[in-house]
């Protein structure tokens, strides 16, 4: 895999299957923050006899993500703001010490969208009094009293068709740039990473975070639910905040007016009707 050595340098106390450990947390995270949301989800079905918790049970749902899309994208935050501070104080192993805010944070993110994949009642089911709730979370095709047999396989093409994209952009994103790149490496030594200057960036700014939105538009499809559009407005909104205060800030810093240029003339996440032949051709070319 390409840049595999440079990422592997880089955490010099985790060599051969030590590494595992990183993917140990990343797992445990991951499975951790989604059961949370899914706990939430029916909170209020599983306490019924609590008053206030009735109150606020159509909002349960979309606190859970709240919760852990804040922390995911805290947590990744703080692997910017601690890098000089690192380096200075770990040296060579700068980068190993903050990993761990890559492997807590991120799989956190990746949960809020598999999330929406669920239904909200998956853990305690809604009842006749559960109104709210259940208009919210049942598909939309339901709520329109629409129910062609066909609406359902449409959005089930249309839902693998996106996470199937999604998955593939990220794979040929590992082809483009390499591990390194994509975990991160370059934050910590800029000045050891190869200039990332591949076609895609002509038509995408952020190529990593169009895949997770292919992804989560795909949970859109799969649920068909007003939840599911919520959820990927909160991942969209949280995406947006992450990239206005921290990345792209850094990327003005770095690169001035000439980023900022770059910035009104590239899409952040979604290709222009006119660069879709090229999107493709990019995919697909060996």
């Amino acid at each position: 895999m390409k840049g595999i050595d440079e990422f592997r340098n880089k955490l010099p106390d985790y060599q051969g299957k030590k590494i595992r450990v990183f993917g140990v947390i990343a797992f445990v995270v991951f499975v951790s923050s989604l059961m949370f949301q899914l706990f939430l989800d029916s909170l209020p079905r599983i306490f019924r006899s609590i008053d206030v918790l009735q109150i606020i049970a159509p909002l349960t749902p979309i606190i859970g993500p709240l919760i852990i899309i804040s922390i995911g994208f805290a947590v990744v935050r703080k692997f910017w703001r601690i890098r000089d501070k690192y380096l200075s104080n770990y040296g060579i192993k700068a980068y190993q010490k903050a990993f761990k805010f890559v492997v807590i944070g991120i799989p956190m993110l990746f949960s809020v969208i598999v999330h929406s994949f669920f239904s909200t009642d998956l853990i305690a089911a809604y009842r006749i009094d559960d109104t709210l709730s259940h208009y919210l979370g049942v598909p939309i095709s339901e709520l329109l009293l629409i129910f062609p047999f066909y609406i359902l396989y449409i959005r089930l093409v249309l839902s693998i068709l996106l996470v199937g994209l999604g998955l593939f952009v990220v794979n040929r994103a590992l082809s483009f740039f390499g591990i390194d790149y994509m975990s991160l490496v370059y934050i910590f030594y800029p000045e050891e990473s190869t200039l990332q200057d591949h076609e895609i960036y002509s038509i995408l700014r952020h190529p990593t975070y169009h895949c997770l939105l292919l992804i989560s538009i795909g949970g859109i499809f799969f649920r068909f639910s007003i939840y599911s559009v919520i959820y990927f407005l909160i991942f969209l909104v949280g995406i947006n905040i992450h990239l206005k205060y921290v990345e792209e800030k850094e990327l003005i810093e770095r690169f001035g007016e000439q980023y900022k240029q770059y910035r009104e003339n590239v899409p952040a996440f979604f290709v222009k009707l006119k660069d879709i032949k090229k999107y493709f051709k990019l995919l697909f070319h060996k």
